[in-house]
């Protein structure tokens, strides 16, 4: 997603830079911009502050499954239901 040359971004591209946060390290442009979204978007805030939260709860359950040595698998219907949910949310 292109968001070079504007500072006002839109909710889309700011939903993609706070996902791309929990992924990547954002540059100084990108942080401003999604800073000055933030700072007058309350549907974007709430939607990072979620995000935040969910990143951190998933670090939690990994950490908690790697202290307990306990090795996590889907059986093959779960995954073919995972697969079939996945295509069904692409189109």
């Amino acid at each position: 997603m292109d968001t070079k040359g504007k500072m006002m971004i839109t909710c889309k591209e700011a939903t993609f830079l706070i996902s791309k946060k929990q992924q990547d390290r954002l540059n100084f442009f990108e942080k401003m911009q999604l800073r000055l979204h933030l700072m007058m978007c309350k549907y974007c805030r709430r939607f990072s502050i979620q995000v935040n939260f969910m990143t951190k709860a998933i670090q939690r359950m990994k950490n908690k499954v790697e202290e307990r040595g306990v090795e996590i698998k889907l059986n093959e219907e779960q995954k073919k239901r995972l697969r079939r949910k996945i295509t069904e949310a692409e189109k």
